[in-house]
């Protein structure tokens, strides 16, 4: 083969190769604020949010999100070239995001993140998505600071505490029951916290007694009561008003 064949061929061969294509955004998935009344309103003037855990009442803030963030739904990928190319370009969604975060004079050992975003992985590839019908949910993650009496070893190091995690995602403000993989979401007309009745509320609980991951199991073996956020209750214009560990440990949030 001469010379100028063989440049012209690895030439050819670079184009196949190395053809690529950009990544399309495909649009934005913007809110429908279907839910936006259950996120944490702001207290009205000379009010306060309060957490009362264990007999002890605190005044809690919410860290509310300046403005709206934006993340990336990933939809699949795609060689628009029609060409081979291992770096197919990807198609994506942007979508907007809000995260709320709880803050309690004091301390407690329950913390809340609250977020405000679409029904869409960020994850991995969303196969099929109807950008028009893609619904608002909001995840409460709930962790509990399990203090141990004395420290726990953990590779070179010791630990004295472990939070333990628990995710809570209400998407349907209904009075169906809503059964999902691992928690079941109930509407309540009314209901008695603390003394104290409250008219339509949501029950989101854990299914399994008890639901502890293997991460979790090395901390359970050296401290039985390692606990964690069983259930939550939420209402509108407050958000979470009633949480509880599996242990029985209860905390209430009230406005006033």
């Amino acid at each position: 083969m001469k010379l100028s064949q063989l440049l012209a061929t690895m030439a050819l061969s670079v184009s196949l190769y190395s053809c690529g294509c950009e990544d399309l955004n495909l649009g934005k998935l913007a809110f429908t604020n279907d839910l936006i009344a259950f996120l944490p309103a702001e207290p009205a003037q000379g009010q306060s949010y309060f957490a009362l855990f264990n007999g002890t009442k605190h005044r809690m803030n919410y860290l509310a999100p300046n403005g709206i963030s934006t993340v990336v739904i990933p939809v699949r990928k795609k060689n628009y070239s029609g060409k081979f190319d291992p770096n197919s370009c990807k198609e994506y969604y942007t979508a907007e995001e809000k995260v709320y975060t709880s803050q309690v004079e004091g301390g407690s050992p329950v913390s809340i993140s609250i977020t405000y975003r679409k029904d869409a992985s960020q994850e991995r590839f969303n196969n099929y998505i109807d950008k028009d019908n893609v619904a608002d949910i909001i995840v409460f993650g709930l962790g509990y600071n399990n203090r141990f009496p004395a420290p726990i070893p953990s590779g070179s190091a010791s630990i004295e505490n472990y939070i333990t995690q628990r995710y809570f995602i209400f998407k349907d403000a209904s009075t169906s029951q809503v059964d999902n993989v691992t928690y079941l979401q109930e509407f309540l007309p009314a209901v008695t916290l603390n003394g104290i009745t409250y008219q339509n509320v949501y029950h989101l609980h854990m299914k399994e007694q008890p639901v502890y991951r293997p991460e979790e199991q090395y901390y359970l073996e050296h401290y039985p009561q390692l606990d964690y956020v069983q259930g939550i209750y939420i209402k509108e214009g407050v958000g979470v008003m009633h949480a509880y560990t599996y242990k029985g440990k209860q905390m209430a949030i009230t406005v006033e």
